[in-house]
């Protein structure tokens, strides 16, 4: 599974735009709101089949999308293991 393709999707479809960089700010640049953001969590729990950690559940640690992509890198390597 590749996680920037898989990544970019999700971003995607929640903000409309076509043209997604790792160091986009999601709600500058992505222009997200809150509700979004928590969505991104959720897909990200669907579409890579992980469950994050309530401590990494909170959307406001997301800032670009680099960090969604740090976060489930951080649980795919967990697998791994």
């Amino acid at each position: 599974m590749k996680i920037f393709e898989n990544a970019v999707e999700i971003l995607k479809e929640l903000s409309g735009m076509e043209d997604i960089r790792t160091d986009d700010k999601l709600k500058d640049d992505l222009a997200l709101d809150s509700l979004s953001m928590v969505t991104i969590l959720l897909e990200i729990e669907d579409r890579f089949g992980i469950q994050l950690e309530e401590a990494d559940m909170d959307p406001n640690d997301l800032a670009r999308v680099e960090d969604v992509l740090e976060l489930i890198e951080k649980y795919r390597s967990e697998e791994d293991e």
